[in-house]
């Protein structure tokens, strides 16, 4: 059955969902696992012997061993001048960010038997048009030609106007705590799409890490000895860190639905259980969690509005689903704030309306399902400009479309090769001149051989 593919790319994880045409309608999107252990994937990769690159957890396993040659936080680093350096090599940020898309799609059509027949990706609201050109040229240079990029907040927004009917002109504010960051935007319902309203709102904190690190931290006071015995430099003992970070984010992640949860402590000279309760963990979060209400506001500030013409506000990231932090925002915008189900896949299932509603929009304009919307999609239908511009590589079952490249000029051609022609006529005239001087060491020997 014919689908079309919604991938969040996320700075610290990558999400994907799928919608399926069924007939002359489409069928509600769905996540696709793209890992044993559920849909969401490291946004990380590994570079391997023959230069290609794995991704998501076969990466981040590679990351305690051969840490040089894996890559991560490379979509802040989109737009750079330095590119990263992988290994022993010079990667720049879209090339990387390309190759994260490409996995992904690789690995659904491998699920699915088949190809999408559209892919949109969600991407940070930091993104603008020259990051999103770079991009289209890195994933076109993979053969990857038909992609549609569209903002992180306007594919949340799309997915909750799946679910939820939005009123012409109805103002809504997107907060998402990601893992490393926060972002606030205000958008409103215009017809059939959405349009950004003010200026997006972004800041280091806080972030999911922040509190992963204040778990961290609460763990490393009750085992500093411990861990000060650890050799950062022994591959072994590597390892046994990052378990306990991942026991921190396992931690994190159960306490927004658990009255408490135990962590395995497995260090050298202490194998035990350390037990932590919301009220604790809560205590860690608030100073972080406290930040937000007071950024919501700020970017409804951004878009000329007062608070109470808001009435809307989508919390999205795995960090939604913690009760104090939508405590704390309803108790300040005297709203209570809307958080889906997995509010972590809300981006990858607005991505795929999107993508669906490009098809739609060429192909069978009004045999779409009821409940999606049309929105505008920040991107370029086609490379243009570009000098040099590789071929694209035929990379089978992905069906590939050839890039348009400008037929060369050959008027500026012609003039070109008529100016460097005089330019070297020119030369060799100089060069007889400052001979003759050089030979009569003085002005004479110039004037007689013009007379």
């Amino acid at each position: 059955m014919p689908y079309v593919l919604g991938v969040h790319l996320g700075a610290t994880v990558t999400t994907a969902a799928t919608a399926r045409r069924n007939g002359g309608r489409w069928t509600a999107t769905a996540p696709v696992p793209l890992a044993t252990s559920g849909p969401v994937v490291p946004t990380v990769l590994c570079k391997v012997q023959d230069g290609s690159f794995v991704a998501g957890e076969a990466a981040a396993r590679q990351e305690v061993s051969h840490h040089e040659w894996v890559a991560r936080g490379f979509t802040g680093r989109l737009g750079d001048d330095l590119p990263l350096v992988v290994g022993s090599d010079f990667v720049p940020a879209q090339r990387l960010v390309a190759a994260m898309i490409e996995w992904v799609s690789d690995t659904v059509t491998q699920r699915q038997g088949h190809p999408p027949e559209h892919i949109a990706v969600a991407h940070s609201s930091t993104w603008g048009p020259h990051r999103v050109h770079l991009v289209q040229q890195a994933l076109a240079q993979l053969g990857l030609t038909d992609v549609t990029l569209i903002p992180e907040p306007t594919a949340v927004a799309l997915d909750y106007a799946s679910k939820q009917r939005v009123e012409e002109q109805h103002p809504l504010v997107v907060a998402n705590i990601g893992g490393s960051g926060f972002d606030a935007t205000v958008l409103r319902r215009r017809q059939r799409t959405f349009e950004v309203v003010g200026s997006p709102l972004t800041s280091d904190h806080p972030s999911g890490q922040d509190l992963d690190d204040a778990l961290f931290e609460l763990v490393g006071e009750q085992f500093s000895t411990q861990l000060g015995a650890l050799d950062a430099s022994d591959v072994n003992q590597r390892a046994t860190l990052a378990q306990l970070r991942a026991e921190c984010v396992r931690a994190k992640e159960a306490l927004s639905h658990q009255a408490g949860v135990s962590m395995w402590v497995d260090l050298p000279g202490v194998r035990t259980e350390f037990a932590i309760s919301r009220a604790r963990y809560e205590q860690l979060a608030r100073p972080h969690l406290e930040r937000v209400p007071e950024l919501i506001s700020q970017a409804v500030q951004s878009a000329s509005l007062r608070p109470d013409d808001v009435d809307t506000v989508l919390l999205a990231g795995g960090t939604a689903r913690t009760p104090l932090l939508k405590e704390l925002v309803s108790d300040r915008l005297q709203a209570p704030p809307l958080v889906d189900v997995a509010p972590e896949l809300t981006a990858a299932g607005g991505a795929a309306l999107a993508a669906q509603q490009v098809l739609s929009t060429d192909t069978d304009r009004g045999a779409v399902a009821e409940t999606s919307v049309l929105m505008r999609v920040e991107g370029f239908d086609a490379v243009d400009d570009v000098d040099d511009e590789p071929e694209p590589v035929e990379r089978p079952p992905i069906e590939v479309e050839p890039l348009p490249i400008e037929p060369p000029d050959e008027a500026r051609a012609k003039r070109m090769k008529i100016i460097k022609l005089v330019v070297a006529v020119l030369l060799v005239a100089v060069g007889i001149v400052i001979t003759v001087m050089t030979k009569d060491h003085s002005i004479t020997g110039v004037v007689e051989l013009f007379k």
